[in-house]
């Protein structure tokens, strides 16, 4: 997986890409995600994030990107934890016990002055996540970039993975309302093939 430079250094290849791939291609509930990435990207001109939970991260998967895609944090093979970031924080409201998280997870250390840290600040951002059924991050993983998350759940409402929009903070919030009305009609054809896909008998 690594290769040696001419300064004999070493660095990766690019053959973690297939496997990259591989893992991605394996899970057989996203066959038809990329598509639906592709369309919303497209529709909103930002970038489209699938996120799965893993432990205490939220790991993309896949993306499909749009304008200032440079200035994201999150990429295939990325993870966010789970006090931060749209994606992050809505897989900790939907998969864990906040008051488990914050007495077991990992230290929180800030990624912005606005990354949400405090105890109380996080009992708070869960309850409204999970009343409204979508998070809004401004700024508290990235400066300057915004996004709005969305559950794919799965029939018994378990959360199966996060759907989200991200680009600039200005664009998130002036075209929140838009952003929001295609990305459930996403999460709507995600959540129709993932769990199609969940319940195929093994032959």
């Amino acid at each position: 997986m690594a290769t040696t430079t001419d300064e004999n250094r070493a660095r990766l290849s690019v053959k973690w890409l297939h496997l990259a791939d591989a893992a991605r291609d394996a899970m057989t509930e996203w066959s038809g995600a990329r598509r639906i990435l592709d369309a919303l990207a497209e529709r909103t001109e930002q970038t489209a994030f699938l996120t799965v939970p893993r432990g205490d991260e939220a790991v993309c998967v896949d993306w499909a990107p749009g304008r200032g895609i440079g200035v994201l944090t999150l990429a295939p093979g990325r993870s966010l934890p789970l006090y931060a970031g749209g994606a992050g924080r809505l897989v900790l409201a939907y998969t864990r016990e906040v008051d488990e998280y914050l007495a077991d997870g990992p230290e929180r250390r800030p990624l912005t002055s606005a990354t949400i840290v405090e105890a109380d600040a996080l009992r708070e951002d869960v309850e409204r996540t999970r009343s409204q059924g979508y998070t809004l991050s401004l700024d508290d993983a990235t400066i300057g970039i915004g996004a709005l998350a969305f559950p794919v759940l799965g029939a018994d409402g378990a959360l199966l993975g996060c759907l989200s929009v991200a680009g600039r903070s200005v664009d998130v919030r002036d075209r929140q309302q838009e952003f929001t009305d295609a990305a459930r009609a996403a999460v709507a054809e995600l959540t129709s093939g993932a769990t199609s896909e969940l319940a195929t008998p093994l032959s």
